[in-house]
Order: C-alpha cells, then structure tokens, then sequence
C-alpha cells in the first residue's frame, strides 16, 4: 500500500522518480486534500475552470448535499433532476451549487429542492479556505464563459487530471480495464 500510494504520487507529478517532492507536489501538500482533488484543483487554471473546480471540490469535501427522504424520495428525485447534468455527478452538483448562489443562498429554496442547506454552508466555507490558498501559492483563478460550448468540457478535463488513473475503457469481453492497467 505504501509502494501504491508513491505511485500514485509520481503519476500525479508530486513525486520525481528519486522520491523527492516536485514544485506541483509542494503545491499539492499545501492543500488539505486528497491528492487526487489537488492535483485537479492545481491543473484547473491550464483548462479555464479553477473557479468552477473550487466549487467541486468543496462539494466533494462535505457531507452529501442532495436530500433523497424515504417518504418523499420521488419529489425528491423530481427535484435533482432539475440540476441534472448528462457528463455525470461533478457537474450535477456544480449546476446545484450555482443554482443555491443565483437564489441568494435562501433556506426556503433549499428545502423546497431538496438540498441540504448546512452542507451547502460548510461548501461556501471550505470553497473559500481553499481559495485563499490557491491565491497564497499564485494559482490563477480563471473561468471559461458559461456560454462556451468548452465550458464543461473544460471542467471533465481539470477532473480527470487529478482522477486518470480511475479512468477506464470497456474490453470486448465486457470487463472493464483502468487506462493505469
């Protein structure tokens, strides 16, 4: 597991190949982060979407923030789907989060939609712990116009910078297997 974990530091450009910590790792360890999320965070300014990867990543560091109760799970369902995002979860939730800012933060909003209004909170909070970090270590806060038919695309790739070792294809034979593999 230790050989693992310095694995996954050197494919994240952390670690060189002697074991010493780079200029990203220095970076990276700055961040109260899994390496994975530092790593996306730190790339997002090459893709235009530090400000948009902020966001995610303080989503990913809380407490779920969708709402699903057993005696309301179809209301609540109706309501996530309204922040739906076909490229997947990351991007619901970003959709949720700008939604929860263009209503002024309202509780109201949030419980009409489902959304868990203290996890949303302890986000703004930690989206802007980590901003000012990003600001200390001169990491350019940037986003592409929502507008760009790039704006998503932009986001997928600033992830899958910090999460290319969970990407995978699916073999003819029906298994999947890791682009790492």
């Amino acid at each position: 597991t230790l050989m693992r974990a310095l694995e996954m530091l050197n494919y994240l450009g952390a670690l060189d190949d002697e074991g010493d910590l780079t200029e990203m790792g220095k970076k990276m360890a700055s961040l109260p982060l899994e390496p994975q999320l530092a790593k996306a965070l730190i790339a997002s300014p090459a893709f235009s979407c530090s400000n948009e990867m902020l966001s995610i990543v303080a989503l990913l560091s809380v407490p779920q923030i969708f709402m699903r109760p057993p005696e309301a799970a179809k209301a609540a369902d109706a309501a996530k789907a309204k922040f739906a995002h076909v490229d997947g979860d990351h991007l619901t939730m970003l959709n949720a989060y700008h939604a929860y800012k263009q209503q002024g933060s309202a509780k109201d909003w949030c419980w009409e939609n489902f959304l868990n209004m203290r996890s949303l909170k302890s986000a703004d909070s930690v989206r802007a712990q980590l901003q000012r970090i990003l600001v200390r270590l001169q990491v350019p806060l940037v986003s592409t116009e929502f507008t760009s038919k790039n704006y998503y695309t932009n986001i997928r790739q600033a992830l899958t910078a910090g999460f290319f070792m969970q990407v995978a294809h699916l073999e003819r034979t029906g298994h999947y297997l890791t682009v790492k593999d």
